[in-house]
């Protein structure tokens, strides 16, 4: 009912006679009532447009950030690797070699290692611990242990690292003690690159070579090799291991300039092997 409805003047003529009144007025007055109460109950809604707004901002922000990631990561070369992987873990021996494969970690950085013994042995870069005194070690079941440095040698950029708690029957690698590489013998790496854990991948050995940096020669192979491989270890075709990655760098093949791992040899830990075995 309109409001100078409400409030009209007149009155009835006779005011004896109030059941003359017509009906309506009375009918018209509750449901004026029946208005007020609704609008109580159900208030007119507020203007929410700009938390809309915002929501609507943050969500294409985040979806921008995750286009941007994802070609980082599922590139062709990380595609390539992981159908590797997908065929390389078929064989039973990947399987094992991968159970005694470890994610290193200390703060932001990780990295790969690899245990040699039952109590927990691991080997890995010292650049992924840097100046560090211990660190993160996770096996393939998620079992974590915290380990303390025992060996720290910037000069081959080897860190060794004892778990602390008393571990036992811990799956390991064996170290390959007859050492003789020659070009073109097949091998293995295992390692976490980029986002991933444990892919296996496979190549070759392409021979030793001087090191600007070291004072060693180091093992150059063809392998698919990234970020967060360091410290992983190359495996020949007998099992054992016969280096550890440490980096990558370009060299020439015929005219093509093509992109190589660096890996130390694991002879040039002879010298810790009372450590390691004690």
């Amino acid at each position: 009912m309109r409001n100078d409805e409400l409030n009209d003047p007149k009155t009835p003529a006779d005011p004896v006679n109030d059941t003359d009144v017509p009906v309506e007025w009375e009918e018209e007055f509750w449901n004026l009532e029946d208005d007020d109460e609704e609008n109580e109950l159900n208030p007119p809604p507020k203007r929410t447009w700009i938390k809309k707004t915002m929501i609507v901002m943050l969500a294409i922000l985040l979806l921008g950030n995750l286009i941007a990631f994802i070609p980082q990561v599922y590139n062709l070369p990380t595609l390539r690797f992981l159908k590797k992987d997908s065929q390389l873990s078929q064989d039973e021996q990947i399987q094992q070699y991968k159970q005694a494969v470890v994610n290193v970690s200390i703060g932001d950085r990780k990295g790969t290692g690899f245990n040699i013994a039952p109590n927990g042995i691991i080997i890995t870069n010292q650049h992924v611990l840097d100046d560090d005194k211990a660190g993160i070690i996770q096996f393939l079941n998620g079992k974590t242990y915290l380990a303390d440095v025992i060996v720290s040698d910037s000069e081959i950029d080897i860190s060794i690292l004892k778990i602390r708690d008393n571990a036992t029957n811990l799956p390991t690698l064996q170290l390959e003690t007859e050492i003789a590489y020659q070009e073109g013998d097949p091998i293995h790496v295992i390692g976490n690159p980029l986002a991933f854990y444990r892919i296996a991948t496979e190549g070759t050995v392409l021979g030793l070579t001087p090191s600007e940096s070291r004072q060693l020669p180091m093992l150059i192979i063809q392998a698919p090799i990234h970020n967060g491989n360091s410290g992983s270890p190359v495996i020949n075709n007998k099992g054992k291991v016969i280096a550890v990655v440490y980096a990558t760098t370009t060299t020439s093949q015929g005219d093509q300039s093509i992109t190589v791992g660096l890996a130390i040899p694991i002879d040039y830990l002879e010298k810790y092997e009372k450590i390691m075995f004690q």
